[in-house]
């Protein structure tokens, strides 16, 4: 029975059918109709990109015309819509597939240093590397050179950072939802530590999941996958939109820098808040990892438990600290109303809400239509949210313009310091893995006097993002941004995000040593600072 089981696999994998150009077509028309009728930042990218809907439709059809197997023209969809440089905007293929090496790398000061290692896939004798060594050449050629041919055009990302070290995640480890996978062998230059000598090493692409029907080379896959089966722990690893890039650090709230170890603890779940001795007095650290908090318990409102949680930490810093630190590094952002509760536990004195300009057509006010329906009569949510629907309404009537006029989401007018408050000098942390609210968050707290920001510029994903129903005949998921939002000065955050008063690029001892040189940076910032306060004072 198994091997009839295993036959009948076969058959059905390598008699995949292939999608017929006028599908093909249809679909990508759809995705076109899609863009020009929904996609909020449309003009906006025309204007600071020159990125042109109708030359990139001319382009594409010309391309997709002369595509042979479904996978090339899955593909070209990925890198169409990668085009309009826009974290929020994606397409992935509903597949499982995927190929891996056994180890995933990252880019630290243009290099491409492995990170992690499985060695459940890779036993130390056969691959005796560590975290840190570099990636000199991939069968003969430069990694970089890899990286931009291979991987970056379906990258899309609001920062070319980002997409280059979202691209370097996935040089090693192949995913189809996204990139096409790879088979055959790998050869390896690796420099060991920071030594001259390179040691070369050859491995096999591992293969894994389940192919559909966006194989990359026919029927010669297909054997292979079957025959060499991934772990089972690669099986449950699913790529999203998010990166891959340190991923047990990314929307977490535990810490990647060494805690002091003298530090008092205020808790370390679910964020990391502490306060330690310095020269200049107790210096404080609190970990912002995303913006919408998640509890297992559905009877538990976990968006009034975490601030809660926010306030006792801040309360805590506020009696025992002289500085903070707020590290937002890698937050993956999250709820525009949460952000402003957690922006007023440092606000001194009312402040606007973040300023939206959104899609002002039939669709857009159909859907926050739906958010008024949610709200009770008899309330300022209700009316706040009646104001926006009437302006989307209006705008999308009179054909006034593709979008509206700036004003909050949910149309409140004015926001106020919590009685909660964290009131000494702030440094936060940002990277080029923050964004949506990771960009929001920092780009206010600049705006506001409140804090200066230290690291790289944030991603640049500036708008909201609605998922649509998958493409008719590829079944291609769509996330597509619906909006834009700003900067308090008035700077769209799309594909801007928020600059660094101080820039730091994280070095490879930082990667290796627990940021301890980037934790000793950031305090001396921050020293800086107070020794400024003082003089004000």
């Amino acid at each position: 029975m198994k091997i009839l089981l295993l036959i009948s696999f076969l058959f059905s994998i390598a008699h995949a059918r292939e999608l017929s150009m006028t599908q093909k077509m249809d679909d990508f028309n759809e995705l076109v109709s899609r863009v020009r009728s929904g996609y909020g930042p449309l003009e906006y990218k025309e204007k600071l990109l020159g990125i042109s809907l109708n030359d990139l439709e001319q382009k594409y059809t010309t391309l997709i015309e002369q595509t042979k197997t479904n996978s090339e023209f899955y593909y070209l969809l990925v890198k169409f819509v990668a085009e309009f440089k826009d974290s929020h905007f994606g397409a992935r293929l509903p597949s499982t597939h995927k190929s891996y090496l056994g180890f995933r790398t990252d880019l630290i000061n243009n290099k491409v240093l492995i990170e992690t290692i499985d060695r459940k896939v890779l036993s130390e004798s056969d691959f005796p590397f560590e975290k840190g060594d570099e990636i000199v050449s991939f069968n003969g050629v430069k990694p970089m050179e890899i990286i931009k041919k291979e991987l970056y055009p379906y990258m899309g990302q609001g920062s070319d950072l980002t997409a280059l070290r979202t691209a370097t995640s996935l040089l090693a480890f192949r995913h189809a939802s996204i990139v096409p996978v790879k088979q055959g062998e790998v050869k390896l230059e690796i420099r060991k530590g920071n030594s001259d000598f390179l040691e070369t090493v050859s491995l096999e692409w591992k293969l894994g999941g389940e192919p559909l029907d966006e194989f990359i080379d026919d029927t010669k896959m297909i054997p292979r996958y079957v025959l060499r089966p991934s772990p089972v722990e690669y099986d449950q690893i699913q790529l999203k939109m998010d990166p891959f890039i340190e991923r047990d650090f990314r929307c977490s709230g535990a810490t990647r820098t060494k805690i002091p170890e003298d530090a008092t603890i205020i808790m370390k779940k679910p964020f990391t808040a502490y306060y330690h001795p310095t020269e200049k007095g107790n210096i404080g650290y609190l970990r912002i990892p995303h913006y919408s908090p998640r509890e297992s318990d559905p009877k538990i409102d976990a968006y009034e438990l975490r601030f809660s949680q926010y306030e006792y930490a801040i309360a805590k810093l506020e009696e025992n600290t002289v500085g903070l630190i707020i590290d937002q590094d890698h937050n993956c952002g999250g709820s525009v109303g949460y952000l402003h509760q957690i922006v007023s536990l440092f606000a001194e004195k009312p402040f606007a809400p973040t300023q939206f300009e959104l899609l002002a057509n039939k669709s857009s006010y159909l859907s926050i239509k739906n958010w008024v329906d949610d709200k009770y009569k008899y309330t300022l949510g209700y009316e706040n949210y009646l104001e926006v629907v009437n302006l989307v309404k209006e705008t999308w009537l009179n054909e006034e313009s593709f979008l509206t006029k700036k004003f909050a989401i949910d149309g409140t007018k004015e926001l106020y310091p919590h009685s909660v408050r964290y009131t000494k000098p702030i440094i936060v942390l940002i990277d080029e893995f923050s964004g949506s609210g990771g960009d929001a968050f920092p780009a206010m707290m600049q705006g506001l006097g409140r804090a200066k920001l230290l690291g790289t510029r944030t991603m640049g994903a500036g708008g909201h993002v609605q998922s649509l129903p998958p493409l008719s005949n590829s079944m291609i998921n769509v996330a597509i941004t619906r909006s834009l939002f700003y900067h308090p000065n008035d700077v769209a955050i799309e594909n801007n995000g928020a600059s660094p008063d101080i820039e730091y690029t994280p070095t490879r001892d930082d990667f290796l040593y627990e940021y301890r040189g980037y934790q000793k940076f950031y305090l001396n910032e921050l020293f800086k600072l107070l020794e400024e306060n003082d003089k004000i004072l």
